[in-house]
């Protein structure tokens, strides 16, 4: 029981992993994440990763709605499993969103 806490009357497991959540879980956080991380894009401009700073912001957000919806897992793999996913985001991005991918490069181009 050295991996297990007693949080308000549930025994929780300190150190799960993302890929030890339920699939209906996982695949929650994962749209989640895209729908963030996505709107974070267009509010920036920008059809390319972000910066740590605002990639930070993104994560915390997620890690709110996690813990809101009552998901317990650690902040890190929340952070490690979005870091895995950002270039798969960004091209989904661009597919998603093929004008306002185009419109925001002509926007940069032109600077």
């Amino acid at each position: 029981m050295k991996n297990h806490m007693k949080i308000d009357g549930k025994l929780l497991q300190i150190n799960k992993r993302f890929s030890q959540l339920k699939s209906n879980q996982k695949d929650w956080i994962a749209t989640e994440l895209y729908k963030l991380y996505h709107d974070k894009m267009e509010e920036r401009c920008t059809t390319r990763k972000l910066p740590p700073v605002h990639r930070d912001m993104v994560i915390s957000s997620l890690y709110e709605q996690i813990q809101n919806k009552e998901i317990w897992i650690p902040y890190s793999e929340v952070k490690k499993y979005t870091v895995s996913k950002t270039t798969k985001i960004v091209k989904t991005f661009k597919k998603q969103f093929p004008e306002l991918s185009d419109e925001i490069e002509a926007n940069r181009a032109n600077k």
